[in-house]
């Protein structure tokens, strides 16, 4: 009788660069792998070269050598940035964009999500998504981890806030949540926001729907959940997507979940309008998933 396979380890792609937000995203990657067990794969994107710069005096071997040692040295920086409790690789990838590198190593690593820092023109500790991000949030087939600007992951993750909606799709998205917390102590909040201010459209009795919804999204999660926190729902009001999630109270470590726009192709990430809003006034780090995912583990 043959010996059964030994469980999968789940590992994350890290986008890194010598940077502050490559720091941030290394941070969120370290407190994503210590709360699932997962590895890293801290990943440097490097264009692939076509022509050599005019002022550079070499050819484009010894220019692509160049730039590969300069690689290496800042992912040797990122490596004194490891804690000795997450197992960590270091990766020199050539892409025609960092998006698609970062996308070809998730494939290649079979990866379970990619980790970003935020641009640095965010504001407030915030978020700001670059090219690269967005270019993600666009067209990766597994979740997409931000960082907001100034991250530093002290605290352990204790809690996962979801953000689900009423519209169709919303049971992928929860399918997703059970899966991520399967077996993790980690509290989870299922979070509706509610905008309340007329001249967007609101409606005086989306509270009391909202609230009538998230019985049903409780039951489903209860019915199907191995994970071993509590479990909380809440309405979030407000005159504005933003000013609804400033009222809520947060916790250090915390992470928020939203899922992918219905535009989205299958097994692909499209970001919607509510969750762009909330990254402008998020104080902790986001993951959106795609529309379905290929597989159900952290």
């Amino acid at each position: 009788m043959s010996e059964p396979d030994p469980p999968r380890t789940a590992n994350y792609v890290v986008a890194y660069e010598a940077t502050e937000h490559g720091r941030e995203a290394v941070e969120l990657g370290v407190a994503l792998a210590r709360l699932t067990a997962a590895e890293l794969r801290i990943c440097l994107v490097l264009p692939e070269l076509t022509n050599v710069p005019a002022k550079v005096p070499s050819s484009a071997s010894d220019y692509s050598a160049l730039l590969k040692e300069q690689a290496e040295a800042w992912l040797a920086e990122a490596r004194t940035f490891m804690p000795n409790d997450v197992v960590a690789t270091t990766h020199v990838l050539l892409a025609e964009s960092t998006s698609e590198g970062l996308i070809d190593a998730a494939i290649r690593f079979d990866s379970d999500r990619i980790v970003v820092g935020a641009a640095r023109s965010g504001l407030l500790q915030r978020f700001s998504i670059g090219s690269i991000a967005n270019a993600l949030l666009h067209a990766s087939p597994v979740p997409v981890a931000l960082a907001p600007r100034g991250y530093r992951g002290m605290a352990p993750i204790t809690r996962i806030t979801c953000a689900i909606g009423t519209r169709p799709g919303w049971e992928s998205l929860l399918d997703s949540l059970v899966a991520i917390t399967h077996g993790l102590t980690v509290d989870v909040r299922l979070v509706t926001l509610v905008e309340i201010d007329a001249a967007r459209g609101g409606r005086p009795d989306e509270g009391t729907t909202s609230a009538s919804h998230l019985d049903e999204v409780l039951s489903r999660f209860s019915s199907l959940s191995h994970s071993l926190g509590e479990v909380t729902t809440e309405v979030a009001t407000g005159s504005s997507i933003e000013n609804a999630i400033e009222s809520m109270d947060w916790r250090a470590g915390e992470i928020a979940f939203v899922g992918s726009s219905r535009l989205a192709q299958p097994s692909r990430i499209f970001i919607g309008a509510t969750a762009n809003r909330m990254l402008h006034s998020l104080p902790v780090p986001l993951i959106v998933v795609p529309t379905t995912t290929r597989r159900t583990t952290p």
